[in-house]
């Protein structure tokens, strides 16, 4: 098993469809695959850690490297790993919010603006805590008082991380539309957005 880390820079400005559209490829791909990770987004920047078997890991960096929504790459590092460590997700996806990264990352000095290509490539040490943090169950109070329990509460722990992909997803949505509604701007492109999230969220 083969776990590598990347960040890169968005090509163009990443509209909600585009990010829906990356997270279902992502979803679809890596379920197939049997690719496991996770993408972080935020600044324009996305930060993605992916695992799977060699042969496997391969293709898939390998259509990272030419995808054009990327305008910059840059592969952290590149490792074997005995287990997964994002079994749980085939791609879990979280947009970083100002709040998160202040407040419960733990790196002192690192704010929402840091989420950046520049700096998280020179950081590689924020870069790991960034996706402990997103990753390890125990950041989640409910989790961590689940964490020594049995199989029961081990599918507890992966339905409550299945339902915060899922919230994330909608919330995302809800956010834009309710926006394009204030605006004057709600027409068929959100709808097409709804129709789309609810596709995702019927896959997850």
């Amino acid at each position: 098993m083969i776990q590598t880390a990347y960040v890169s820079r968005a090509a163009e400005a990443v509209t909600p469809e585009s990010l829906l559209a990356l997270m279902q490829q992502c979803l679809s791909n890596n379920e197939a695959s049997g690719v496991t990770g996770m993408l972080l987004y935020g600044n324009g920047t996305f930060l993605q850690v992916l695992e799977a078997e060699e042969a496997v890991l391969n293709t898939v960096v390998e259509k990272i490297e030419k995808d054009p929504r990327h305008s910059k790459i840059h592969f952290l590092y590149r490792k074997p790993v005995e287990n997964r460590q994002y079994s749980d997700w085939s791609m879990g996806f979280k947009r970083v919010s100002a709040e998160e990264l202040n407040d419960s990352v733990g790196v002192p000095a690192f704010g929402a603006q840091d989420f950046n290509f520049d700096y998280l490539i020179e950081h590689e040490a924020v870069v790991e805590t960034l996706m402990e943090h997103f990753r390890a169950p125990h950041w989640d109070p409910l989790i961590r008082e689940l964490d020594a329990k049995d199989k029961v509460i081990e599918h507890l722990k992966k339905a409550l991380t299945h339902t915060r992909g899922c919230i994330e997803i909608a919330s995302f949505v809800l956010e834009n539309v309710a926006a394009a509604s204030r605006s004057g701007r709600l027409d068929e492109q959100q709808l097409r957005l709804c129709e789309s999230a609810l596709e995702t969220l019927r896959r997850v």
